[in-house]
C-alpha cells in the first residue's frame, strides 16, 4: 500500500519486501504527515548473544522532499512489552555526524536475555526502529540486510554487524548482503591513525563509503573512532587486517587489529 501527498501532507508508505533485489526479503514500513513525526520501522534482524550492533541514518542525494536538517536525540531498547531495557541521550547531533552503537546489554550492564526487542532512534523528525531478535550462540546466524530501507522522503536506517577492539582475533560469520563496521578507537592529532594494512580477499567484502573518522568531542586533543564499512558481497572467506601507526615512520605499528569474516 502507498499514499503520497505532498504540500497538503500525508505519506504514507508500507512495503512487504524493501530489500535490494538478490537479497532476502525483509519487512518495512513507514508513515509520515505534516501535522506527526515520521515512524519508520526495519527488521527482524537476528543476533548472537555476545555481538553487537551499528546502526545509520542515510538520505537519499539529492534529497526529495522533507529537506531540513535532521538531529538525532537519542537511542532507545525496547523488550516486546515496550518497556524500556537501555536509553540513552545527548546533546542533539546531526544525522551525518552520527552512528549508534548497542552491545546487547541493559543499562546497568547486565547482557539481555534472548527474545525480541526494538531499538528506537529518536530524531527531531521522529523515530527510525529495527525489531531485532537475540538468540543464543550456534542457534542461528546474524541475519540482516545490506539496505532495508521504509524510505521516507528518501531517508532511511542501515544496520551493521559491529566489530570492536573487543573482537580482536575472531571469526565472524555472516549471510551474503550483510554489512559490517569495523569501529578502532585512535587520535589522530598525535599523528596516528588504524589503516588497513590488506585488502580483503577479491570479491568477498565490498567497501562501503561513509565517514572514516568521529572524534568523541569538540575539545582540542580529543580521541575519537576510525571507522571501516563493508558489505558481504559474496560466499568465502575474507581476512581483515588493520594497523594504528604513523604512516610516515617505519619499524613495527604501535596496534593492530585483525578478524576473519566468513560470508555463506
Amino acid at each position: 500500500m502507498q499514499r503520497l501527498i505532498i504540500g497538503g501532507m500525508l505519506i504514507w508508505l508500507i512495503a512487504g519486501s524493501l530489500s535490494i533485489a538478490g537479497f532476502a526479503q525483509a519487512s518495512a514500513s513507514s508513515f509520515a504527515s505534516s501535522e506527526g513525526p515520521v515512524r519508520a520501522t526495519v527488521g527482524t534482524f537476528t543476533l548472537e548473544e555476545g555481538s553487537k550492533i551499528a546502526l545509520e541514518l542515510h538520505r537519499a542525494d539529492p534529497c526529495p522532499c522533507m529537506c531540513t536538517p535532521i538531529l538525532v536525540e537519542g537511542l532507545d531498547v525496547l523488550a516486546r512489552t515496550e518497556e524500556p531495557v537501555y536509553t540513552v541521550a545527548w546533546t542533539p547531533v546531526p544525522y551525518e555526524e552520527w552512528t549508534g552503537t548497542w552491545d546487547l546489554r541493559d543499562s546497568l550492564g547486565r547482557a539481555v536475555s534472548p527474545g525480541d526487542y526494538t531499538i528506537v532512534i529518536r530524531t527531531s523528525i521522529g523515530e527510525f526502529r529495527a525489531e531485532l531478535e537475540i538468540v543464543r550462540r550456534g542457534e542461528r546466524p546474524f541475519s540482516g540486510r545490506m539496505r532495508v530501507q521504509a524510505s521516507v522522503c528518501g531517508l532511511g536506517l542501515d544496520v551493521y554487524r559491529l566489530l570492536t577492539k573487543d573482537d580482536a582475533g575472531a571469526t565472524v560469520a555472516v549471510g551474503t548482503g550483510e554489512k559490517i563496521l569495523i569501529a578502532l578507537p585512535g587520535n589522530p592529532t598525535t599523528g596516528y591513525r588504524w589503516d588497513p594494512s590488506t585488502e580483503p580477499s577479491e570479491g568477498v567484502l565490498a567497501p562501503i563509503p561513509g565517514a572514516d573518522y568521529r572524534p568523541d568531542s569538540s575539545l582540542i586533543g580529543a580521541g575519537g573512532t576510525f571507522f571501516f564499512r563493508y558489505a558481504a558481497a559474496k560466499a568465502g572467506v575474507a581476512a581483515l587486517n588493520f594497523v594504528y601507526h604513523r604512516p610516515w615512520e617505519e619499524g613495527p605499528p604501535q596496534d593492530s587489529f585483525a578478524a576473519t569474516i566468513v560470508v555463506r
